[in-house]
């Protein structure tokens, strides 16, 4: 009889570890981060939390992807390290149109218009998912959890995997709605968004120094 509760246990402890290594993961500024702090200090929490689940839904796919091909896509990233060096250039660029927004106003608004909550959420997903860095992060998340905690395989029970997954929504979701709070937080105590976007744009080139500085020591 003690077997069963040991069991239950023991599937639960699954997504303790998604939530804990998706709230690792997360905790680190990145781009989902920052556009939830954005989006709450210019529109309202309740906006950014749909931008969370989004990217709750996306951090999803990548655990997925590292589970099944976590081996491939190491070795495709060890063979093509222009992908990452693309969206770090890509970070770098968009952390200086934030840096002068001056600048940010030679670009068209786009004219293809969506529901705010449908833009929200594809922001999210989008910001999370498109991330070889975090890909990374959760290939060797995920090999590290195979050798040293738990058996965890593509082939896992449904229930196993579901409360992983489930686990791995929930921390990135929550790391996130403590970003939103702090970005509500500064914007009761300012209302400059010229240094809000200062701040981003410094953050997301530090992100593309620190991750171009990890491709040259590799």
């Amino acid at each position: 009889m003690l077997l069963f509760p040991y069991y239950y246990a023991m599937i639960l402890g699954y997504s303790i570890i998604g939530l804990a290594i998706a709230s690792l993961g997360g905790a680190a500024p990145g781009a989902s981060n920052l556009a939830v702090i954005r989006v709450t200090t210019t529109d309202s929490v309740y906006k950014a939390m749909r931008i969370a689940v989004g990217a709750g839904i996306g951090e999803i796919f990548l655990a997925l992807l590292a589970l099944c091909y976590s081996t491939f896509f190491t070795e495709f990233f060890q063979m093509n390290q222009w992908v990452q060096i693309l969206f770090t250039t890509v970070f770098f660029g968009i952390g200086l149109l934030f840096l002068l927004p001056a600048q940010r106003k030679v670009f068209p608004k786009p004219s293809i218009t969506m529901r705010s909550s449908q833009t929200s959420f594809l922001t999210g997903f989008l910001l999370a998912f498109l991330n070889p860095p975090v890909l990374l992060f959760w290939i060797a998340s995920i090999t590290l959890i195979q050798k040293y905690i738990v058996p965890l395989t593509d082939m896992s029970p449904i229930s196993v995997l579901g409360l992983f997954f489930l686990g791995v929504f929930l921390g990135k979701v929550l790391v996130l709605y403590g970003y939103a709070v702090l970005g509500s937080s500064l914007q009761k105590k300012s209302t400059n968004n010229t240094k809000f976007n200062r701040i981003i744009g410094a953050t997301l080139i530090l992100i593309a120094i620190s991750q171009s500085i990890r491709l040259v020591i590799e």
